[in-house]
């Protein structure tokens, strides 16, 4: 009779499976690179839109902005339907996975990539929040500014009304009296 060692052929179908999403997590990675370097770069050029701004190149950043946290919210979506294949896979919970746990089940080059890739993706990180940071800096300066003049006016216009809503003179509650005895 013949026998067949299925446990064997069982191990590279869950190694094939388990390499192929690992490729596929790899390609999701790799394109939220992408959108993560459209969002610094829109992020970037934020800086010159806030020292000249127009309503038109505010809409413009904004829109800008909007997209990429768009195509990064779908890809991290789509990554984390890929990491639920692969805990799948391995037995593991998804919820508790991180790279570190996968990258000992991964081939040797793809092992590399993955890394290379997650250390691109907190350089890359590391950057938006950094100009993030120098872009609140000149919104708040700015936002200061008009706080300022803002309240000059108010105090300019609005302290002083010669006349009340009853249309008597605002005398400030002074009744002038000692000013009419003494002189």
């Amino acid at each position: 009779m013949l026998s067949c060692n299925t446990q064997g052929m069982n191990e590279v179908d869950v190694n094939t499976d388990l390499n192929g999403h690992l490729d596929s997590l790899l390609g999701v990675m790799r394109k939220e690179l992408e959108a993560y370097r459209e969002l610094a770069d829109a992020i970037e050029g934020e800086k010159g839109v806030l020292m000249k701004p127009s309503l038109e190149s505010l809409n413009a950043s904004n829109t800008r902005k909007e997209t990429c946290i768009l195509k990064i919210r779908i890809l991290e979506e789509l990554r984390m339907r890929v990491l639920g294949r692969i805990a799948a896979v391995l037995g593991l919970d998804e919820r508790n996975l991180h790279l570190q746990t996968l990258l000992p089940h991964a081939k040797a080059d793809l092992r590399q990539a993955l890394r290379e890739c997650q250390t691109a993706l907190r350089s890359l990180l590391a950057r938006i929040n950094e100009e993030n940071r120098r872009n609140r800096a000149l919104l708040d300066a700015s936002l200061s500014g008009v706080r300022t003049t803002r309240h000059f006016m108010e105090n300019l216009i609005g302290s002083g009304s010669t006349y009340m809503g009853s249309g008597e003179l605002n005398n400030g509650g002074l009744s002038g009296r000692i000013c009419s005895e003494r002189g």
